[in-house]
């Protein structure tokens, strides 16, 4: 049986809909930590996480080896959000606006970490 490529076409826009308005549903800090744990991996948390950092240290100023230095990922992946900030939506400027990125030092060294 031969399936329509039609038929699987996916509606990002409904999609995406769905995603923002199950976010927006969850009242509390303590309830959306809750949804973030179902909803996401401990892998996935962290490269959101990851993509929050950079997106912070490229709003103040940083330069992509400034942050490549404070956070192990490579200087592509920090211009591919330099790239999301300057042509996006603004939604990381507006995400990113209170969190402030600290170093803590585990180990000797130092890691970033979201405060």
């Amino acid at each position: 049986m031969k399936i329509d490529k039609s038929m699987k076409k996916i509606n990002l826009n409904k999609d995406q809909k769905l995603v923002v308005d199950s976010f927006y549903k969850v009242k509390t800090k303590k309830d959306l930590n809750s949804f973030v744990e179902d909803l996401f991996s401990q892998e996935e948390t962290l490269d959101l996480a990851q993509r929050l950092k950079i997106a912070k240290l490229i709003l103040d100023g940083k330069t992509y080896e400034e942050i490549a230095a404070q956070i192990p990922v490579n200087t592509s992946t920090i211009s591919k959000i330099g790239q999301v900030i300057k042509f996006g939506k603004g939604g990381l400027a507006i995400a990113c606006k209170n969190i402030k990125v600290k170093k803590e030092k585990l180990g000797g060294g130092e890691k970033s970490n979201v405060g």
